[in-house]
């Protein structure tokens, strides 16, 4: 049997030149195996041993054809084909037009899977700690790479990366005499944006921006109440906290919270500092089946 074994690296004109050469080399093993077919034909049956002679070499002449067949594809896989100006002009009109392809009413999510099958190879996501922020990067199929900085949505506001900032700009709106509203629509026409998948900021958090820095009063205020640093009453952590009111005041029933009673106000004082805090947002954000601490309340 006759076959050649695929090269290295080589010139397009030297890959022309041995890619004919297989294809003629192709073409006279098919000639070849017919030949011996028809040599097989013409032969009395009775004659058994010219028979079998001439089987034989039609069977390697078969053979020799597939295998320089398999020879060719392999050759064909193993060397890229240089495109023609034709050819690359269609790709290009092809990645001008994408863009609309992408967009159009017609192009389906699983259009656009296949599309991203056919141009990706991967893509490596990277957050920045509990930020807002991440880092994408885009591994193209050809072994471009292209580098995006993206936001996600996150639970609270002080995870976001400009969280001290956001306080700073709260605070310098509210020394200005400005209600909590108008605050809320300077931020949102600043391009401030708030956690979670809110686009824009209310009243009503704005309001707990300023009590988390103690510059205003909790929405209940029944009595006033004498507190000292890092005490909070239930209202004013509930905002800090970002959950429901009742939520907070069944982890006092519970004994999750560090408090003492106020007799003349009526109300309970949470003691809260900076880890507290944070051991109370963890809680917060912790699976329901969490173990029930030991009390923590005092009278």
């Amino acid at each position: 049997m006759r076959s050649i074994a695929p090269r290295g690296n080589i010139t397009e004109r030297s890959w022309q030149a041995e890619r004919a050469q297989r294809e003629l080399m192709v073409e006279q093993a098919r000639f070849e195996a017919e030949r011996a077919r028809r040599q097989f034909d013409r032969v009395e049956p009775e004659n058994r041993l010219v028979a079998r002679t001439l089987e034989r070499q039609w069977e390697e002449a078969l053979a020799s054809e597939e295998q320089l067949k398999a020879d060719y594809r392999r050759f064909l896989a193993s060397q890229p084909i240089t495109l023609s100006a034709s050819e690359r002009e269609a790709i290009r009109r092809l990645a001008n037009d994408l863009p609309a392809l992408w967009h159009a009413e017609t192009t389906t999510a699983a259009d656009r899977q296949a599309i991203i099958r056919q141009l990706v190879e991967r893509v490596v996501v990277t957050v920045q700690g509990e930020s807002e922020h991440v880092d994408l990067e885009v591994h193209w199929i050809g072994g471009h790479r292209t580098q995006t900085r993206r936001r996600r949505p996150v639970a609270r506001l002080d995870q976001l990366s400009y969280y001290p900032a956001l306080l700073a700009r709260a605070a310098a709106l509210h020394q200005q005499g400005l209600r909590r509203g108008a605050i809320a629509e300077v931020l949102n026409a600043e391009g401030w944006r708030p956690a979670k998948r809110r686009q824009t900021f209310t009243a009503d958090m704005v309001r707990s921006l300023l009590v988390r820095q103690g510059l205003s009063a909790s929405k209940v205020r029944p009595r006033s109440v004498t507190r000292e640093a890092d005490e909070w009453t239930l209202p004013a952590l509930a905002y800090t906290l970002e959950m429901p009111h009742p939520t907070l005041y069944a982890w006092l029933r519970k004994g999750h919270l560090r408090a003492r009673h106020d007799q003349r106000s009526g109300q309970w004082v949470i003691r809260a500092n900076a880890s507290e805090l944070q051991r109370l947002r963890a809680l917060r954000q912790a699976p329901r089946t969490w173990k029930r601490p030991a009390s923590r309340a005092s009278s």
